[in-house]
C-alpha cells in the first residue's frame, strides 16, 4: 500500500473518531445524569488520546493529519442534540444515538483492517478498534438497562 493511501486511510479514522470524541463531550455536557457524565467525559478523553495517536501515525509516514471530523458527525452531534432537547434529557436516547454512532466508527475501523496497512499500523488500529468495540458493547448494556 502506497503512503498516500495510508495517510487517507489513517485521516479517515481520525474523521470518525474526532466525531465520536466531539459527540461524547456534548452527550457529557446534554447529559442530566452525573454517572453519564462522568461516563461521557472519560470516552471523550479516551477519543482524544487516540485522535492524537492516529495523527501521530500520519505524520511518520509524512501525511498532514486532519484536525477535524465529518460532515455526517456533525449531523451526528445535531441529531444527538437535538434527540436530548426533544425529549427532555432522556437517558435512554441519549445512550442510543451514542450506540449508534459508535457502531458507524467501528465500521470505519472494520475497513481500514481490511486493507493491506503496515504491520506496526494495523497492530495500533486492531488496539483502538478493541477499545471502541468494549465501549460500544457497553452503551448497549447501558441501554438494555434503562429500557
Amino acid at each position: 500500500m502506497e503512503k498516500d493511501q495510508i495517510v487517507d486511510t489513517l485521516n479517515d479514522l481520525i474523521r470518525i473518531v474526532e466525531d465520536s470524541h466531539e459527540g461524547y463531550r456534548q452527550a457529557a455536557e446534554t447529559a442530566e445524569d452525573e454517572d453519564l457524565k462522568a461516563l461521557f467525559n472519560d470516552l471523550a478523553a479516551q477519543r482524544g488520546a487516540i485522535v492524537r495517536e492516529i495523527q501521530r501515525l500520519v505524520a511518520e509516514q509524512g501525511g498532514a493529519p486532519d484536525m477535524g471530523g465529518t460532515m455526517m458527525g456533525g449531523a451526528h452531534r445535531f441529531f444527538l442534540e437535538l434527540k436530548s432537547a426533544v425529549m427532555g434529557h432522556d437517558r435512554a436516547a441519549i445512550i442510543a444515538e451514542v450506540e449508534r454512532g459508535e457502531t458507524e466508527c467501528l465500521r470505519r475501523y472494520d475497513e481500514a483492517m481490511a486493507k493491506e496497512l503496515p504491520l506496526p499500523i494495523t497492530a495500533v488500529i486492531a488496539q483502538h478498534l478493541d477499545r471502541i468495540r468494549v465501549d460500544r458493547d457497553r452503551m448497549a448494556a447501558l441501554r438494555g438497562v434503562v429500557a
